[in-house]
């Protein structure tokens, strides 16, 4: 269904002399492509292009292609110009530096021909529409197996978690939560069911003890007030 289509062979030869140069700040983009190679028609993995050149923009920084790890080997001039940690090193020689636009008489850049031939992808199908099927646990399916996937440390904690965060909640958004968790594995649910209760009984025993002693609790915001 998916045949192997080889398009070159990568060869590691050497390890990193600077790991943070090297490696941390190789800036990856799925819409960087060269000229012949398109996209599928995968809807998730289009729209995402848009903003995998901006997350590196964000977490490198905007002249993140000036770095030489992720700089072509052959030059090539553009229109960016100035912003944090510019090198300056993306100018034709003698490009006006007044102008980073084009079309331009007073000696611009001047758009590259495609050196590739244009994407032409073949289909025999038959392209059709349908409703995606949303019933049964399809909302749960995920949460429930990565639930199923943790180890015994890491269900306390989540479990801890949960409790503490819905413990200051009302009953009936307590029981709706618990309903999903149930939704997502049987154990799931069970344990944070189990976990409100014994909170919601040691809450009850902290108010009594806060009576006997003439001390009125308001929750997180408590104020004590002394006869």
């Amino acid at each position: 269904q998916f045949p192997l289509l080889p398009v070159g062979m990568m060869t590691l030869n050497k390890n990193p002399e600077n790991y943070f140069a090297e490696v941390e700040q190789v800036a990856f983009g799925t819409g960087v492509l060269v000229d012949g190679l398109d996209f599928s028609d995968d809807k998730m993995l289009q729209g995402r292009t848009f903003s995998y050149s901006d997350t590196q923009r964000y977490r490198v920084g905007p002249n993140y292609l000036q770095l030489p790890i992720n700089a072509p080997k052959k030059h090539v001039a553009t229109n960016q110009r100035d912003g944090q940690m510019t090198f300056h090193v993306d100018a034709a020689p003698g490009q006006n530096p007044h102008v980073n636009y084009e079309p331009s008489r007073n000696n611009g850049l001047v758009e590259s021909p495609r050196a590739g031939k244009e994407h032409e992808p073949q289909y025999e199908a038959r392209l059709v529409r349908q409703k995606i099927d949303r019933h049964g646990d399809i909302d749960f399916q995920q949460a429930g197996d990565r639930y199923r996937r943790h180890t015994d440390v890491e269900r306390n904690d989540l479990i801890s978690n949960i409790v503490g965060a819905l413990s200051g909640a009302t009953q009936p958004v307590q029981e709706k939560m618990v309903e999903m968790f149930t939704q997502c594995d049987a154990d799931y649910g069970q344990r944070v069911r189990e976990g409100l209760a014994e909170a919601a009984g040691m809450s009850h025993d902290m108010e009594s003890e806060f009576a006997s002693l003439g001390v009125k609790s308001g929750g997180a915001h408590a104020r004590e007030e002394f006869a």
